[in-house]
């Protein structure tokens, strides 16, 4: 029998083999079987899954033999590599705002794969692409088929892109960070998704993802990457209750683990509060006859300096438009936000610029909020520059190297571009360039959702660690439970703009009162496929 996949031996490497990513990796995957790709960012993990469908970065030297359904991949022609991709293999990629084109109907696009396979009449497409968003569980698919991107929530442009993927009914999904950056009731309905594509179709699935709580949920086999190589494989009930490999270990030893977390003590000073927000009302305005969006409705929360609010929400709960509002990037229209006693609804200028240099921002994409021809150095001053903080270029400087020492880099990354770092190290210089000017009060908006386990838990203990020294208040905002329950005093549960439930984080993780803060936790996927398998079974019974 034929496997749907199997790589023997395969290498690539940059450079005339001075750099080489993938060293003599070896793989196969059989028929119905879901395989999980691990590893920390830069282990090559992605770029394995991509040589699968023939995708390499230029200059790339390649060596070995993939086999995709008995033929060979690495010797296909273009006309078999077109042949191949959609139908043998498709994939998923990790962001599907970016895999997905904004000026064309998410209709068109499912089509426009399905002419290019020779599905030539506009009404058999049509009801196709219909009945692909029907698979994947979006509502009113009649309706939806002419929606734009922009149109869609987060999860569901997922669901479009793995609707795209089932098009022509590959043997192989190659899911490449499928739920990064998802909220956790999202990312169980394509968890959900994708075993189906399993057990109804029969498709196996290779799943790329730094998540092991996603790894033991849903694969049956793991193989870890590490420098390029496979340190380990193994049935995921064994990996993950005898690892083998130390890092594997130390991997699964980073995995930070709701309900294990004492979490911070509720602060006990409150008699100077930094931020104020009283029955809090942000709407954005309805545009071409539309009606108007009402975000959040009627918070009312407040933080103390030196204390660390945690923010947890699903997409859509109004928990990011709440940060942009403390910068002023979202309108307050209703209630009020006070921001060091100042009422943000009335603050402009001068006024709002001062308080604006009191205030950092930890951006959620690193990546898309540095400009990408100015150097490390350039990105960490420009707050300096702006507010013009230091009275010198040498004093610059030194503020600069002094920052990157803080986030624990080396002097010499100054002299580097955004583009040329991990994301671990991006999101380090985001931290740095949020604290250049020494606020005393942070927004962190997911500053860790998209870094690999052992990254984010350095990112978490260099923030906890300045936190202590520098002595800021932050909101911080995330979706993974976990994380806010480690770093947080208190936590708020946002829903559909209204805040839920709010207290202690040991209150509010061990012993929540309201229903919807229960499905949260219930939703969180652990690193233990025993535990993951019972929590699937209660919900079906």
């Amino acid at each position: 029998m034929t496997l749907p996949l199997t790589i023997e031996n395969l290498s690539i490497s940059f450079g005339r083999g001075a750099i080489e990513a993938v060293r003599g990796v070896s793989l196969e995957l059989r028929s119905g079987e879901i395989l999980a790709l691990v590893g920390e960012s830069g282990s090559g993990k992605s770029l394995t899954a991509r040589s699968i469908l023939k995708i390499f970065p230029e200059g790339a030297t390649v060596s070995g033999r993939i086999s995709l359904t008995g033929e060979d991949v690495l010797a296909a022609s273009p006309s078999d590599l077109a042949r191949l991709r959609g139908a043998a293999a498709a994939m998923v990629f990790q962001e599907p705002s970016t895999a997905l084109n904004p000026v064309f109907t998410i209709g068109w696009q499912i089509a426009e794969g399905l002419k290019a396979h020779g599905i030539c009449d506009q009404r058999a497409r049509r009801n196709r692409a219909i009945e692909l968003l029907r698979d994947v569980d979006i509502p009113d698919p009649q309706t939806r088929v002419d929606y734009y991107p922009h149109q869609l929530s987060g999860g569901q442009k997922q669901r479009v892109v793995i609707a795209m993927a089932l098009a022509l009914r590959p043997a192989l999904i190659i899911a490449d960070e499928p739920t990064t950056a998802l909220d956790v009731t999202v990312q169980a309905g394509i968890l959900d998704l994708l075993r189906r594509c399993r057990d109804e179709l029969g498709t196996s699935i290779l799943i790329i993802t730094h998540n092991l709580g996603v790894v033991a949920d849903l694969a049956d086999r793991v193989a870890v990457m590490y420098q390029g190589r496979i340190v380990e494989e193994a049935p995921s009930t064994v990996l993950f209750a005898s690892p083998k490999a130390d890092y594997t270990r130390r991997l699964l030893a980073a995995v930070p683990l709701l309900g294990q977390s004492s979490g911070k003590e509720d602060f006990a000073s409150r008699e100077r509060l930094i931020l104020e927000a009283d029955h809090l009302e942000i709407t954005y305005p309805g545009r071409f006859g539309r009606t108007s969006v009402p975000a959040v409705k009627g918070v009312t929360f407040d933080i103390a300096a030196g204390e660390i609010l945690g923010l947890v929400g699903e997409s859509g709960s109004g928990k990011s438009t709440i940060g942009r509002a403390v910068v002023g990037l979202s309108p307050v229209t209703g209630g009020a936000m006070r921001l060091f006693g100042a009422d943000l609804r009335h603050v402009k200028g001068k006024s709002l610029r001062e308080l604006r240099r009191r205030t950092g921002f930890v951006f959620q994409d690193p990546a898309s909020s540095f400009n990408g021809f100015m150097t490390v150095f350039d990105c960490i001053a420009e707050p300096l520059r702006v507010h013009r903080a230091l009275p010198s270029a040498p004093a610059v400087r030194s503020r600069v190297l002094e920052l990157l020492d803080q986030v624990q880099l080396p002097s010499d990354m100054a002299w580097r571009y955004p583009g040329e770092l991990s994301g671990g190290q991006r999101q380090r210089v985001g931290l740095a360039r949020a604290l250049a000017l020494n606020p005393e009060f942070i927004v962190a908006d997911e500053p860790t959702s998209a870094l690999d386990v052992s990254i984010q838990a350095k990112v978490l203990e260099l923030f906890k660690t300045l936190q202590k020294e520098l002595g800021f208040a932050a909101l911080f905002i995330s979706h993974d439970l976990a994380v806010v329950e480690e770093i947080s005093h208190r936590v708020g549960v946002l829903r559909h703009g209204k805040l839920l439930e709010l207290g202690s984080a040991r209150e509010v993780m061990s012993a929540p009162r309201h229903d919807y803060t229960r499905l949260l936790i219930n939703s969180v996927p652990v690193p233990d496929p025993a535990i993951q398998a019972e929590k699937r079974a209660r919900s079906v019974a």
